[in-house]
């Protein structure tokens, strides 16, 4: 046999639940009107002119007139007004740096381009959160730009100050692996992977890793010759690297890996 639903079951309680008053008490009852005293109607609704209602009223009733669906936009729109007579103001490029934390953050972007979100949590010493929120708000008016890889968001200020290629170089001086191959790499065009396993002190599939990294974001070039690959930096990162690195000065001629 099978076994009753447990809805079922619930639907036949309620029933029953709702049927024992009406079985246990079968004697007359007086039934009265909810409103007002017993033989007294209620008033009649009072009619009220359109041009009576205030204007939020008005907008709403012409929103639903038009289409339901624009009463939620109407009714936004209302909050954000109540808002400003709050004293709150809508957040914009021009007042973005009215915060004192968001100053600092500008700030420390500005003097530190391609700094990363852990450096920035380190360097502000705010909670996760509150320092992606404040992130956003600057994104959204466009005060700062960010550049994104696997496992890395730089920030830079919204400007044409560092060029793409500038910003990649920047970025990845700020991670140690990749700046210790790219100064290295500098100073000694053409070396091997085996050469970075020595020099780093990490296996072949790490240095293999980071190089694909860099040579995806076009900073660097590699070649086969034999059994090993090769790596070159690419004639622009010299440039930049040239620019930013004053512990390399005077590099050596960098050869280009066709």
């Amino acid at each position: 046999m099978k076994s009753v639903p447990a809805s079922c079951a619930l639907f036949v309680f309620i029933l029953v639940a709702l049927g024992t008053p009406a079985a246990a008490f079968s004697h007359e009852y007086i039934v009265e009107p909810a409103f007002g005293s017993v033989g007294t109607a209620a008033p009649d609704v009072v009619p009220i002119n359109f041009l009576d209602l205030n204007l939020r009223e008005m907008v709403i009733i012409g929103a639903l007139a038009l289409s339901p669906s624009f009463v939620f936009p109407v009714e936004i729109f209302f909050t954000l007004k109540l808002l400003a007579c709050l004293g709150f103001r809508r957040i914009g490029r021009r007042n973005i740096l009215a915060s004192s934390i968001r100053n600092t953050l500008y700030t420390t972007i500005l003097l530190q381009p391609g700094i990363s979100f852990v450096e920035l949590l380190q360097e502000i010493g705010l909670s996760r959160g509150a320092l992606t929120y404040h992130i956003t708000l600057m994104r959204i008016s466009g005060k700062i730009v960010l550049l994104e890889s696997p496992g890395i968001t730089s920030y830079f200020e919204n400007s044409d100050r560092y060029t793409p290629g500038e910003r990649e170089v920047l970025k990845y001086l700020r991670q140690e692996t990749e700046r210790r191959i790219l100064l290295t790499l500098a100073r000694n065009p053409l070396m091997s992977r085996r050469d970075f396993e020595q020099i780093l002190g990490v296996s072949g599939p790490t240095v293999t890793w980071h190089m694909k990294r860099l040579i995806d974001a076009g900073l660097m070039s590699h070649h086969k010759e034999g059994r090993f690959a090769r790596y070159a930096l690419s004639e622009r990162t010299l440039v930049y690297l040239k620019k930013y690195c004053e512990e390399i000065p005077l590099l050596p001629e960098q050869h280009s890996c066709a």
